[in-house]
């Protein structure tokens, strides 16, 4: 995969009546969510996006076509490799260079990182106005170290504007002390061809229920958790399948649980490229998400969005965001095995439920559009370059204040 700069056609955007605003977006890697929502911003605003690196320990193999439709550069350098739960620390200098020489109006960067760092000293030397997006919840950010609380202590006060990709990741910010100056912009992908398979799906009394899940194979996806599931599961009035997509290092021991727990009718798809998932989509009923931690989840929008009934874990972003228990999903404690073999067991014998469900979670999902998301980042943009979103007189806090807060941070 070769990337390589381009221009997107960019028609003028009424927001701004005589410039557009020169923005750079700061991220990690390419994703097959943040260009859907990137290619959008393109048409409003002139946008250079700056990927740390091509690949990384946290993605997937997933395969771009070079022209991404908006100018973008991979800018490589040093960087820190991690487990494939987490994101590689970016620590190349290459990247305040880059900024600098775009010279922006604003910068976008993701979440409270050392490019963010150097997005803030970029921003200070330009005069460029930095925003921070982020999913991360209340319950996911509870189990910070201390440099991590430290980053967020120094940069929140500091930020005209921050960008939340859910309402729990809203609830951070305002936790954080950003209080009037974040701006929803929920997480998104394609939705289109998953919406296309909501808007015509066939619910019917099948004589198999068929189950799907989607994501890497790692322990905090609670895989595990889902076969054990199913093999309490107390009788039901059809048979009930599970389709398993992705792949990862626990895959070679879920194939040896269901072995040995003598679960039947569940299959291992292996990694599916983001072209192939809507057809695993449209040939399932139920998606269950038993994810014992997760940030948001963008796979239980997709499968929103394709009209399928949502089992969703209590411990992720997307389903506190998008599912209202009973109605638009099932929520459940993913480490209650037999609480969610009952959840599945309800579905089974309820053809009407799962139509219901998965109707209203459809419904749901198609709001979560990326020309809305990218709307909502204009909005914030127009507001940190207008001075709307200021943040408060902590900006001028004595420096022995700040020391003080750094230190409790570290304790």
């Amino acid at each position: 995969m070769n990337f390589r700069s381009e221009n997107a056609a960019s028609p003028g955007h009424q927001a701004f009546a005589s410039r557009r605003p020169r923005v750079v977006f700061l991220t990690d890697i390419p994703t097959p969510y943040i260009i859907e929502i990137m290619r959008e911003l393109s048409l409003r605003v002139d946008l250079l996006c700056l990927f740390c690196a091509e690949r990384a320990s946290r993605g997937m193999d997933w395969n771009f076509d070079s022209k991404l439709g908006f100018r973008h550069l991979v800018i490589g350098g040093a960087r820190i490799k991690r487990h494939a739960d987490t994101t590689d620390y970016y620590v190349s200098p290459r990247i305040i260079w880059r900024l600098l020489r775009a010279r922006p109006d604003a910068i976008i960067s993701g979440g409270f990182s050392i490019p963010s760092f150097y997005a803030y000293l970029s921003a200070k030397l330009t005069g460029a106005k930095l925003i921070i997006y982020s999913d991360g919840t209340p319950a996911f950010e509870k189990g910070l170290g201390w440099p991590q609380r430290v980053a967020r202590r120094v940069l929140v006060p500091r930020v005209p504007a921050f960008i939340a990709k859910s309402k729990p990741a809203a609830d951070r910010f305002e936790e954080l002390g950003a209080k009037g100056r974040i701006f929803l912009a929920p997480h998104t992908t394609n939705l289109a061809p998953l919406l296309a398979i909501g808007a015509s799906r066939q619910w019917s009394d099948n004589a198999e229920l068929r189950l799907l899940s989607v994501g890497r194979l790692i322990p905090r996806k609670g895989i595990r958790h889902l076969i054990r599931a199913l093999a309490v599961m107390r009788p039901v009035r059809r048979s009930v399948s599970l389709t398993i997509v992705g792949s990862g290092p626990q895959e070679a021991e879920l194939s040896a649980l269901v072995q040995s727990l003598g679960v039947r009718r569940i299959r291992f798809a292996g990694f599916v490229d983001q072209h192939e998932l809507p057809a695993y989509y449209a040939a399932a009923d139920v998606f269950v998400f038993p994810t014992l931690e997760d940030p948001y989840g963008i796979v239980l929008l997709e499968a929103a969005a394709s009209g399928l009934a949502l089992i969703a874990s209590e411990h992720a972003g997307a389903t506190l965001d998008l599912v209202k228990d009973g109605e638009s999903g099932l929520m459940f404690d993913p480490q209650d095995e037999h609480a969610l073999a009952e959840r599945i067991a309800r579905l089974a014998d309820s053809p009407r439920l799962v139509r219901e469900i998965g109707l209203a979670a459809h419904n749901v999902a198609r709001l979560r559009t990326p020309d809305r998301t990218a709307e909502k980042y204009v909005l914030a943009i127009m507001a940190a370059m207008s001075g709307k979103a200021n943040p408060p007189s902590r900006w001028t806090r004595p420096k022995r204040e700040l020391r003080e807060e750094l230190e409790d941070a570290r304790q």
